[in-house]
């Protein structure tokens, strides 16, 4: 692997971007190359907020690694300079140069303070961007399909004890059974927790609800505020929850909101032509919509088409509509719903405006 791979696999799973074949490569290669190694754990461990890595380093072992790695750095700098390359190349092994020097940078910045926190375990963090999705298997061979704008982290000691999850977004599990080592998705305001099943989870940070759907198997549900009750899902229920109201119960005020309860359990609607869950819909690549407010419709679709919405007349958002659409571009899903709501709308470059 060159220098320039190397920086680019560190810089994705810093920001949390690496797909599951990068930390395959990324962690295959570090296994043969130890002074790239210890410098990397040092970047995570700075860029974690700890200074925890997987092993007590001497420093100076420390130093002896950022030292090879130092001269590693001039000698390729020195020897593409001297070969007198375009100015493109000597241009990409400056930049190189420099990024890998940052890394030595904060690497001394880790030697300065290593033993002062020794507590924290470092994380695996996979996401997904608006306008695109993800599938993965984790470790034990659970599938994961992640819908756009989601974000799943996962401890390095995954499976030793328990095969926890953290999510925020949304995403659908195929989980392997394993009793000695019970599956559990965390999010904001529910945990759940399985042995072995299949079962959509939408956790948004920005949207009212949060919801677990299941498809196989059974799920033990327990909310954040309320851990000693424990609610079990039957297949083709789900729960959902309303965040506001877990919110004001948190902060110990009395809800005054009456129109939905905090928690309901309902019947999972299926798809006539193929019996599939409306709720896994996205993961075959089609957008459902079930008598849904155009205000939900519109956050839905700046995520699948990584778009920004402004809207002229909010009047218009609290219209229930419906539709299923499969593989269709964003002017073919809004055209569908123009005359039933009423609207008109332009997209300019990644902006979507609605108006009447």
């Amino acid at each position: 692997m060159d220098r320039n791979r190397l920086i680019e696999l560190l810089r994705k799973k810093e920001s949390g971007v690496i797909t599951l074949s990068e930390i395959r490569e990324l962690n295959e290669y570090l296994k043969t190359n130890t002074d790239d190694k210890i410098i990397a754990d040092a970047l995570n461990a700075v860029l974690a907020g700890s200074f925890k890595v997987e092993h007590d380093y001497q420093p100076g072992e420390i130093q002896r690694h950022v030292k090879n790695l130092h001269d590693k750095i001039n000698t390729d700098l020195n020897t593409g300079l001297s070969a007198g390359k375009p100015n493109k190349n000597r241009l990409i092994i400056m930049i190189s140069a420099i990024a890998a020097s940052l890394i030595l940078g904060i690497a001394g910045y880790y030697f300065i303070y290593s033993g002062s926190q020794h507590n924290t375990v470092a994380k695996n963090v996979l996401s997904t961007k608006k306008g695109s999705k993800s599938t993965l298997e984790l470790p034990d061979g659970t599938k994961v399909w992640l819908n756009a704008d989601t974000r799943l982290t996962y401890d390095k000691n995954y499976g030793e004890k328990i095969r926890a999850v953290e999510l925020t977004g949304e995403a659908y599990f195929d989980v392997v059974k394993d009793a000695d080592h019970p599956f559990i998705v965390r999010t904001k305001f529910m945990d759940i927790k399985v042995l072995g099943t299949a079962f959509n989870v939408r956790a948004y940070a920005n949207e009212t609800n949060t919801q677990t759907s299941l498809l196989r198997g059974k799920v033990e549900i327990s909310l954040r505020n309320k851990k000693a009750e424990k609610i079990i899902l039957k297949p083709n229920e789900k729960i959902i929850l309303n965040n506001a109201d877990v919110l004001t119960d948190n902060n110990n005020i009395a809800s005054k909101r009456k129109e939905m309860p905090i928690l309901s359990v309902v019947a999972i609607k299926t798809n006539k032509t193929d019996s599939t869950a409306n709720e896994i819909q996205w993961t075959k690549n089609r957008l459902v919509f079930d008598q849904t407010d155009f205000g939900e419709i519109i956050t839905e679709l700046e995520r699948w088409y990584n778009v920004q919405a402004v809207i002229k007349d909010s009047s218009i958002l609290p219209r229930k509509l419906s539709g299923i659409f499969e593989n269709e571009s964003l002017p073919e899903v809004l055209e569908s719903f123009k005359l039933a709501a009423g609207f008109n709308y332009r997209i300019s470059d990644n902006t979507l405006t609605i108006y009447k």
